[in-house]
């Protein structure tokens, strides 16, 4: 492997870094909106997070065979250059750890939002039930009987 394929290979790793480091920023900056309720700025950020995932999903086309390249590299580089790479490969795997820890943490507290909301709107149903059981239909507004038939 020649130097030049290695240094793409390390500058692939660094980018690839780059991008998962945005992506945890960006999953931070998500859960901060999502607790203010601000879904405006939200759908923002999720459009970028889309970009950075699609920057991945282009480095990931241009070198399919990254892993293997690495291992291959690796037996035949220099020591401070596998050093360097290990570092880097190191740091992304952090990232990626904690960004799953957030991703986690952010899809538990929408559902319990979600699962709030829907309580709150079956109350509000139920609600509307139990009054509409008390409304006599042909009576005048400010009437109120019991339908017990409904």
């Amino acid at each position: 492997m020649t130097s030049q394929h290695r240094s793409e290979l390390l500058n692939t790793l660094k980018k690839r870094r780059a991008h998962c480091a945005e992506l945890l920023d960006l999953s931070g900056k998500q859960a901060e909106l999502v607790e203010s309720s601000d879904y405006t700025q939200l759908l923002e950020v999720l459009g970028r997070k889309q970009r950075v995932l699609g920057r991945l999903d282009e480095l990931k086309q241009r070198q399919p065979d990254l892993a293997e390249q690495w291992r291959v590299a690796r037996n035949t580089a220099p020591q401070e250059w596998c050093d360097d790479g290990e570092h880097v490969i190191a740091e992304t795997e952090a990232i990626l750890a904690e960004l799953i820890e957030q991703e986690t943490q952010s899809t538990e507290r929408l559902t319990r939002r979600r699962d709030s909301a829907q309580k709150d709107l079956q109350a509000i149903s139920n609600g509307s039930r139990a009054h509409e059981a008390y409304r006599d239909g042909m009576a005048p507004a400010t009437h109120r009987a019991l339908n017990i038939n409904q």
